[in-house]
């Protein structure tokens, strides 16, 4: 009779994973950097300084393609250039992306993955701070 009943060992295993939806940039965002562009004075130019290995995943207002990188507007108004890894275009993430929140909330270089909503997973293999300088 002791090989009839159930077995006592069985575990239960509960995970959570959040992901996180990163939508498209509305127009004012787009408009607004666009608009720094035009009305600066006429000697600046935009740069590209290095952002570091990660970014806060939750400070991401929006997301739209330009050329060969990613443009990611952040709730503080910074933008921040989000190079893909070879292979992936940009174009795919222009409705926006999807990532997998990671324990320390951070979209992190060579680590995350992004997901777009037709399904392409891409790895950013580099962060770059646009910033408006002086040229002279």
């Amino acid at each position: 009779m002791d090989g009839i009943g159930p077995s006592t060992s069985e575990q239960v295993r509960i995970e959570r994973r959040v992901i996180l939806r990163i939508s498209p940039a509305p127009s004012r965002l787009r408009r607004d950097f666009t608009t720094d562009l035009v009305t600066s004075q006429p000697r600046t130019r935009v740069v590209a300084r290095p952002a570091g290995k990660c970014v806060d995943a939750a400070s991401i207002g929006g997301v739209a393609d330009r050329g060969d990188h990613l443009l990611m507007f952040m709730r503080d108004r910074r933008t921040i250039a989000a190079q893909l890894e070879k292979g992936c275009s940009p174009r795919d993430f222009y409705r926006g992306f999807y990532v997998e929140r990671s324990d320390d909330g951070q979209l992190c270089v060579a680590r995350d993955r992004i997901m777009s909503r037709s399904g392409a997973k891409c790895r950013v293999t580099k962060f770059s701070r646009l910033v408006l300088e002086r040229s002279y």
